[in-house]
């Protein structure tokens, strides 16, 4: 899970296959090389691991012992890695202390967390031809919800935003009676759609509190995740 205790989450086949199969959050070919250096206890390893290998591209493992941002590079580099996702703290010290390493890369997913404006504006300005994504998401709806890609025209005031739902996901900011909330007004952001899992292991009062019936939907059994996370519509 995202916070607290650690705990098992339920994630389908299906919501992988969502996640990763010609994802349009970022563009992945069979020209692409993707960087493994999440653990595989860590959701983000979804994305790393499934949207190379089932659009084609190359997989690189990095070493378990890479302890240091001077090794990281190594890896980038010698490999040739074009797409990579990194946490928002190792993407803010590899900007502030490493940021050659990071050229040549096409495609930088970023999150986890908040990402600093300066951070992201820096990188943008000197990684000239990197694409970078702010990939927002919990672990109980399958890594990713929302992305955003950074715009060269972008001022991020006062900050960087998570962007849209990914295809066949939704997400919905509400009240504390789960009514929608009109644009500028902070709520809970709830994510819906193919990437809800089903539940935490062996937890079913969790389960219940966490998934709740998606009143939104048509579809009988459909569910919603509350993120606990707080959003407003742009």
């Amino acid at each position: 899970g995202s916070t607290g205790q650690p705990k098992g989450t339920i994630i389908t086949h299906r919501s992988i296959v969502n996640l990763a199969y010609q994802p349009t959050y970022v563009h992945i070919s069979e020209q692409d090389v993707l960087l493994l250096f999440s653990s595989i206890a860590f959701d983000v390893a979804t994305f790393e691991i499934w949207a190379s290998l089932v659009n084609g591209a190359r997989l690189v493992v990095a070493p378990a012992d890479v302890s240091s941002l001077d090794e990281l590079v190594e890896v980038i580099q010698g490999q040739k890695v074009s797409v990579m996702w990194l946490t928002a703290a190792i993407f803010h010290q590899m900007v502030e202390t490493h940021l050659d390493g990071l050229r040549g890369v096409k495609q930088l997913m970023a999150g986890g967390e908040a990402l600093s404006v300066p951070h992201v504006l820096q990188a943008r300005e000197e990684l000239g031809g990197c694409q970078i994504i702010n990939g927002y998401g919990p672990t109980e709806n399958t890594a990713f919800s929302c992305a955003y890609a950074i715009h060269e025209d972008d001022a991020l005031d006062p900050s960087v935003p998570i962007g849209r739902p990914l295809a066949n996901t939704r997400a919905y900011v509400l009240d504390a009676a789960m009514q929608p909330l009109p644009p500028g007004i902070i709520g809970e952001l709830y994510v819906g759609g193919e990437g809800v899992a089903r539940g935490y292991l062996k937890q079913p009062a969790l389960t219940a509190e966490r998934f709740v019936p998606d009143p939104f939907s048509e579809i009988a059994g459909q569910r919603l995740y509350r993120t606990g996370d707080l959003a407003k519509w742009m």
